[in-house]
């Protein structure tokens, strides 16, 4: 296997990367279990990423539906599942366990989805831990703080203000007029983000900050203007060691609320249209910036377009893979049938007895499982752990892009015919 890939890694860095003494908004500490077992078995979304001769490592195993469809995609992969013990991270499970350096070697590289203090500990003892990035300077590019000061020093629009204290919350509140957005510096896909538009909603969240420190708890918030958005957008980098850097793709999102729900390519004029306006040469401030701290590797950039023209380049920096990535990776396969790929997910209520092997049935009975080629469908890319009460599925949607709807309702309408019933909610780690 030498020359071959390690992919693995534990989604919802962003937990690890907080500092535990940080206070929360309001909600931002309620977590719903089933939703953070759908997290806990993302990790098979990283199947995107494998060639043959790859390993990827996973908690549980793959459903052989989900297996039998990346096979047509001609992703291949060895496989291996570390189980689940007590909420662990697959990385700790990996550095507790006897076998790991037999069972990394001969791969030539790692491909975590992020690195985090996990991470650095499996890396350290396989001595490997130059191979990455460490993990403070992860953690610091990562951060919205971070970021906010990066758009400040560059002069960009959307830069917002940090605040460190209740009162410092009070005032830039109010110097916006109540229509603020307040964020957490390591909240992800809407975790952490809270719309502040009257005295009310300030009031309580206020009151809430308040509590924890005098607790001991300290304040570190971002405050930005609620920006009236026509498209919200996300470029895709790969920074190396040695600071050369690549723009690797375009994608679009449809979200709910601050919750990403659909992504997929941009169209080709709105990529033009972004480079006409020097989009490019924020990317490359960004390249630039997480170099001299100390990043290298894969990195989303979140910006958006305003209805009034302006394009907001850099809201947010993840600098780690990402939703998009696995998007933009699987449509790099699509391109040759003159197809795009969207990612979509489902969640859904599920009766007893039934699982992912039913939609995959499904979308085969219908006509609607992609199995390459010219003709659109939906593969399903992860979701082997659904069960009953309920969970989430992840889909790759193989279409022009006016079908993407279209296409998604033929993944509910297997699901539905197995007895399963969208719902709403859940937690997503983009």
């Amino acid at each position: 296997m030498a020359g071959g890939r390690v992919h693995f890694g534990t989604f919802d860095a962003e937990r690890s990367w907080r500092p535990p003494d940080l206070a929360e908004l309001p909600g931002a500490a309620l977590r719903d279990p089933g939703a953070a077992r759908s997290v806990d078995t993302m990790d098979e979304l990283l199947a995107a990423f494998c060639s043959p001769g790859d390993l990827l490592v996973t908690r549980h195993p793959i459903a052989d539906g989900i297996r039998d469809g990346l096979a047509a995609l001609g992703i291949g992969f060895e496989h291996h599942r570390t189980g689940d013990a007590d909420g662990e991270t697959v990385e700790r499970r990996l550095a507790a366990a006897p076998d790991t350096p037999r069972l990394f070697a001969g791969y030539d590289t790692l491909e975590p989805w992020a690195v985090r203090h996990d991470t650095e500990l499996l890396t350290d003892r396989l001595g490997r831990g130059g191979e990455l990035p460490r993990t403070a300077a992860v953690a610091e590019v990562n951060s919205k703080t971070w970021s906010n000061a990066l758009v400040r020093e560059l002069g960009l629009p959307g830069a917002g203000r940090i605040v460190r204290s209740t009162e410092e919350l009070a005032s830039a509140v109010a110097e916006l007029d109540h229509e603020v957005v307040v964020k957490d510096p390591f909240g992800v896909s809407g975790k952490g983000t809270l719309e502040v538009t009257s005295p009310r909603v300030l009031a309580a969240v206020i009151r809430t900050l308040d509590r924890q420190a005098d607790r001991g708890r300290r304040v570190e918030l971002l405050v930005q203007r609620r920006f009236d958005g026509r498209r919200d957008f996300s470029a895709n980098l790969h920074v190396a060691r040695d600071g050369t850097w690549e723009w690797t793709g375009v994608q679009v999102m449809t979200n709910r609320g601050y919750r990403n729900h659909v992504v997929g390519p941009a169209p080709d004029d709105f990529t033009a249209f972004l480079r006409r306006g020097g989009y490019p040469d924020a990317l490359a401030a960004v390249a630039g910036a997480l170099t001299r701290a100390g990043y290298w590797g894969p990195a989303g950039v979140d910006s958006m377009l305003l209805t009034d023209g302006t394009v907001i380049p850099i809201l947010e920096i993840n600098a780690r893979r990402s939703l998009g990535l696995v998007a933009l990776t699987l449509d790099a396969r699509a391109a040759e049938h003159g197809l795009r790929c969207h990612l979509s997910q489902a969640d859904l209520k599920v009766p007893p007895g039934r699982g992912v092997a039913d939609i995959v049935d499904g979308l085969r009975r219908a006509g609607a499982l992609y199995e390459c080629g010219r003709r659109p469908g939906a593969l399903i890319l992860g979701g082997s752990a659904l069960a009953s009460p309920g969970g989430r599925v992840h889909c790759a949607l193989f279409c022009p892009p006016d079908e993407v709807a279209a296409t998604h309702g033929r993944v509910l309408a297997a699901a539905e015919a197995a007895g399963m019933t969208p719902r709403g909610g859940g937690a997503d780690a983009a």
